[in-house]
């Protein structure tokens, strides 16, 4: 990975994602226990996420905008105004202006969507695309790491100083990440003009992604695998609690695990696509993730530790093989759709899922629900495997 570090545009560019990345983060976590405190429910406070999640499911739409300007530019302005945007957090002080951290977060994900459509299209631009899977892992490795700090950093930033410190934090944050991409330096052409109905222009990239069989196969595990990993949003508490008699504080330590083997998963994720296709890559994730479902089911602390290790080390595997596969079977010039498209469907299977998982936990013992995990997963594992297009090493497609 020593040749990404080499051009001080890649540098810029880990260190501008890093630190955007960790403001997101941060404020994300926060936002919804700030809610929390300042109405007392639950429910409101879950509206945050949803507001978000409604805000990234416009990607489709965002895609399009992607596609049809110069994506530097687009992340610069975009980042600028969302930075600007956090700041009004500042104004919040109690209960009847939580409407406005909604709109915020709905706005945010409208945000988060442009920049990654936009991020993942430039990308090979960046890096010749025998170092794209080291660029992806290294992005995902330090994406992971981040487990072991945004928690602490947002809430105990909400803790000390309130909600719009927090929102401060993450304005900073963007603001370095400006300053990056000013000074990043990339050929990008003059995209070509919409010639279609926008209705064409916003379903290109699911049709794309029909049409072409690597992907079509990928997409398509990955919104089922999603679905059922959408599960351990509300599964922790309970292996926390019921499994192992500890406080939920005690998720924790489970996170702390999945940050350290996230943080060793995403820097080997690259070497291991070098030697194998992004599919098999991917199909390896999730078999990582599979089995550490299963070590969760035993009421043991060191096993179940044990199965965050593997979680954590599964999933940037599973990232990087199905976003590497999109950017080298993809046109250049369909990039933005086409990764909107496939965030559509595999964010809209994640969030299903998560309710899914909220409504069963309360009817279903958690270790039926680790199980129903491990054997979707081994399955779509097991389909990836069996694909020819998944084993064949991909030729980048040609604009």
């Amino acid at each position: 990975m020593g040749e990404l570090f080499a051009t001080s545009r890649m540098r810029l560019f880990f260190l501008g994602n890093t630190l955007s990345t960790i403001g997101d983060y941060a404020l994300w976590l926060a936002a919804a226990i700030w809610v929390k405190e300042l109405t007392g429910s639950t429910a409101t406070a879950g509206i945050t996420f949803l507001c978000l999640t409604c805000g990234t499911l416009l990607s489709p739409l965002t895609g399009i905008l992607v596609d049809r300007v110069r994506r530097r530019r687009l992340l610069i302005l975009t980042n600028a105004l969302t930075g600007l945007l956090v700041l009004s957090l500042a104004l919040v002080h109690q209960a009847d202006q939580v409407w406005l951290v909604f709109v915020v977060m709905f706005l945010y994900g409208i945000s988060s969507s442009i920049t990654s459509a936009a991020t993942t299209a430039l990308l090979p631009q960046l890096v010749p695309a025998e170092q794209l899977g080291n660029a992806n892992g290294l992005t995902q490795a330090l994406t992971q790491g981040q487990r072991l700090i945004t928690p602490a950093l947002g809430v105990g930033l909400l803790s000390l100083a309130g909600g719009g410190a927090v929102a401060a934090l993450d304005a900073a944050t963007f603001a370095a990440s400006v300053l990056c991409w000013s000074f990043i330096r990339v050929e990008e052409e003059r995209p070509q003009p919409s010639e279609g109905h926008w209705l064409r222009e916003t379903t290109e990239g699911f049709r794309y992604l029909m049409r072409t069989p690597v992907l079509r196969q990928l997409t398509l595990v990955m919104t089922v695998a999603l679905f059922v990993v959408g599960f351990f949003e509300t599964l922790g508490i309970a292996i926390a609690t019921t499994g192992l008699h500890h406080a939920p504080s005690w998720m924790g330590v489970l996170s702390t695990a999945m940050g350290i083997s996230g943080l060793v998963g995403g820097i080997l994720a690259g070497p291991l696509m070098q030697r194998t296709s992004p599919g098999l890559l991917a199909a390896l994730g999730l078999a990582l993730v599979s089995g550490g479902a299963l070590l969760l089911m035993v009421r043991l602390d060191w096993v179940v530790v044990a199965g965050g290790l593997l979680l954590g080390a599964g999933v940037p595997l599973i990232i990087v093989g199905a976003m590497s596969a999109m950017q080298l079977n993809t046109p250049e010039e369909l990039l933005g759709r086409v990764s909107g498209a496939d965030n559509f469907l595999v964010t809209g299977g994640q969030s299903v899922g998560i309710a899914a998982g909220a409504a069963l936990i309360t009817t279903v013992p958690y270790q039926a629900l680790c199980a129903t995990i491990a054997v979707v997963l081994c399955a779509c594992a097991i389909y990836l495997t069996t694909r020819r297009e998944q084993r064949a090493v991909p030729v980048p497609a040609e604009a």
